[in-house]
């Protein structure tokens, strides 16, 4: 590794976005950065892979931030003509309606039917007579926090199914940490958005983070958005990053002198580098299965407990045409949880004439979904697309598959337990750290990570970690 400006020495693990921007950020404090991937490609779950003519994207994600120092640090990665301004809508399948996405009151009341908004709103009273009278049921599970915040009624028709569906487990197995932070509202607003106006078009979404994004102007690049890592790529180069691509890591080491080494190979090319600074946005589970010296069995085991949901998409090619006038489309009972309609982000992800739907569906990892053969996926999900007028089977032309074996961290009742195991064992080792969404095992946004890795950055400088070593 050649010499920074401060001669601090750092390694990353991961090239996704938290990766990439944690390497900028060291590089511009003056530090020397080697960046490990296991892939052939950067950008982790933000990466465009290409099949052919056809841009398959993981997600597929937007250049979004209500951070306006992200958003702009993201869009100045970009020349004007390379980015196109979106404005998505969602939908979610409800029996046999579709209704706008995140749900609001006004839609729950406009757009359900007559039945579901009378149940729905008299279950919304019931529920707060209870709560009043102090009979909230136990929140220590999904289950107990949607019932107290939306009722028994709209709990069991709408965000049981769905959130089952998504996670694979019973409501009552997962903690209350799958719902984003900005859906947790209080009984008093979730009915004053029923009652007054002025609340009527607040979410009542529970999957997404930041779900309201509709409203606002998104971009996206022209050729996919893996684009974003690339250019992140780019400007870590350019700085003095060293990149290593398609590496296997067969330790890392705790040195005495609370230094580390790191033995890793690519092809047949074996490398030993050492930093001071460590950084891991890689699963958790592959972390300690590297570290040397052993950490104990008890932290071994939590950190084996963290467990990640994956995820299978399908992308189906048909002829060019536009799928109820949306970009996502959420679709419970179903083999897939969400459709994206990749023309509606941009026409360059496939040949002229076509579109492309990415379906996605959530599994685990080596479960039989994830071993079902393409064709037993296609099957499975042309099925449904078929007999729901989305699709048809004689207008495909054809289909890919991307597995994701990390996808979303999986937060079952009792993992906060042992991610507290975790961070206190890297709390007792100086200069490691976790980052992102994997390596923090914390469900994050693009933007988000980005901030993560700045903040990580900030702080060690505040500190005076970077100049001081």
């Amino acid at each position: 590794m050649t010499k920074g400006k401060n001669n601090i020495k750092v390694i990353i693990l991961g090239a996704g976005i938290t990766g990439l921007s944690a390497g900028i950020r060291f590089l511009e404090a003056g530090c020397d950065v080697c960046l490990i991937e296991k892939s052939k490609q950067v950008g982790g779950l933000a990466k465009t892979v290409i099949r052919g003519n056809y841009l398959l994207d993981l997600g597929p994600h937007h250049l979004y931030s209500k951070n306006e120092d992200t958003l702009n640090e993201m869009l100045n990665l970009f020349e004007r003509d390379e980015l196109v301004p979106l404005s998505l809508h969602a939908k979610i399948l409800f029996y046999d309606r579709f209704l706008d996405y995140p749900l609001t009151a006004r839609s729950v009341i406009s757009q359900m039917g007559l039945k579901h908004a009378f149940w729905g709103s008299l279950s919304y009273i019931l529920m707060g007579i209870r709560n009043l009278l102090g009979l909230r049921f136990k929140e220590d599970n999904f289950q107990g926090w949607a019932r107290n915040n939306f009722g028994d009624y709209m709990y069991k028709i709408f965000f049981k199914p769905y959130t089952e569906q998504f996670w694979g487990v019973p409501c009552e197995e997962l903690s209350t940490d799958c719902v984003p932070q900005v859906t947790k509202t209080s009984f008093m607003k979730t009915l004053k958005r029923v009652i007054f106006e002025k609340y009527a078009n607040e979410s009542l979404a529970i999957e997404e983070v930041d779900v309201g994004y509709e409203k606002s102007v998104n971009y996206y690049p022209a050729q996919g958005f893996g684009a974003v890592a690339e250019k992140l790529k780019g400007s870590f180069l350019s700085k003095g990053g060293v990149l290593r691509l398609n590496c296997d890591i067969s330790e890392l080491v705790k040195n005495k002198n609370n230094t580390y080494t790191l033995h890793y190979s690519s092809g047949e090319e074996s490398f030993q580098d050492e930093a001071f600074f460590v950084v891991s946005s890689i699963p958790i589970s592959s972390l300690f299965q590297i570290l040397k010296p052993s950490p104990s069995e008890l932290v071994q085991k939590s950190a084996e407990s963290l467990k990640y949901l994956s995820t299978v998409i399908l992308y189906i090619v048909i002829h060019d045409r536009d799928i109820l006038d949306c970009g996502f489309l959420y679709m419970p009972d179903r083999p897939y949880n969400r459709i994206s309609n990749s023309n509606r982000f941009h026409p360059n992800l496939c040949p002229e004439g076509e579109n492309m739907l990415a379906c996605e569906i959530t599994c685990s990892f080596n479960d039989e979904t994830w071993n079902s053969s393409d064709e037993d996926l296609f099957e499975k999900c042309i099925t449904h697309l078929d007999s729901d007028n989305l699709v048809y089977r004689k207008e495909v032309k054809q289909f890919f598959t991307i597995r994701v074996k990390n996808a979303y961290p999986f937060y079952r009742v009792g993992y906060r337990e042992d991610l507290d195991a975790v961070y206190k064992y890297f709390e007792d080792m100086p200069n490691f750290y976790l980052a992102g969404r994997v390596g923090a095992f914390k469900y994050m946004a693009i933007d988000e990570c980005m901030e993560d890795a700045a903040n990580l950055v900030d702080r060690l400088k505040s500190e005076g970690s970077i100049n001081d070593a």
